[in-house]
């Protein structure tokens, strides 16, 4: 059972690994991001908009755009656009993710049935030689089974530790793109609000 533990623990961390960089390279400057896009909204200079977009990665970036890209249809069908591109980000970023969790869940379990066998086969053993059998062998067979158990919960240990800090970096993601509708939103109704300003000037001129 210890090479199964040893086979979940390098899945694991293969996940870690993999998840921590995709975190990391999409992780950007919020409050820089929206200050160059809203000063395109602001200006009416959509096009820039958009391509400050696609040169900033991550999922914020992208419900940014799709935002961008609706500015010109109402605020239920901007809002519509976002939640569904929202939705598909958070999918993408629960990737693997189930993998490190099942890693936790499994491990100690993995360690306990290691154990429980090792018990068996010292036990078994103690049984055929009856009266030749001492302390020390007894001590070391239970010895040995415990490294299972031992093993195991190490592992279980280091990926639910790992597994509630990709979850953190997820949500902070997650509220970043609400936070990120919520500006852009805003944004919008103030570039309508200027425009129906100069409107109105021009019309009483």
């Amino acid at each position: 059972m210890v090479w199964f533990i040893l086979f979940a623990s390098l899945a694991g961390g293969a996940v870690f690994v993999e998840r921590f960089i995709h975190f990391h390279r999409a992780q950007i400057s919020l409050r820089d991001f929206l200050k160059g896009v809203k000063n395109c909204i602001r200006r009416n200079n959509y096009v820039e908009a958009v391509a400050i977009c696609d040169d900033a990665p991550g999922p914020v970036p992208r419900v940014a755009r799709t935002a961008v890209l609706m500015h010109d249809r109402s605020r239920q069908e901007i809002h519509e656009a976002i939640e569904a591109v929202a939705i598909q980000e958070e999918r993408l970023l629960d990737k693997n993710l189930p993998v490190l969790w099942t890693v936790a869940q499994v491990a100690p379990l993995m360690g306990l049935l290691g154990t429980v066998i090792g018990m068996m086969d010292a036990f078994a053993r103690i049984q055929e030689q009856e009266k030749l059998i001492t302390a020390t062998h007894l001590a070391s067979g239970v010895w040995q089974a415990l490294i299972a158990t031992g093993f195991g919960l190490s592992v279980a240990v280091a990926a639910y530790v790992a597994y509630n800090f990709l979850v953190s970096r997820k949500n902070e993601m997650m509220r970043d793109m609400e936070l990120c509708a919520t500006e852009m939103m805003n944004a919008f109704a103030e570039s309508e609000r200027a425009r129906r300003r100069d409107e109105f000037d021009l019309a009483d001129s």
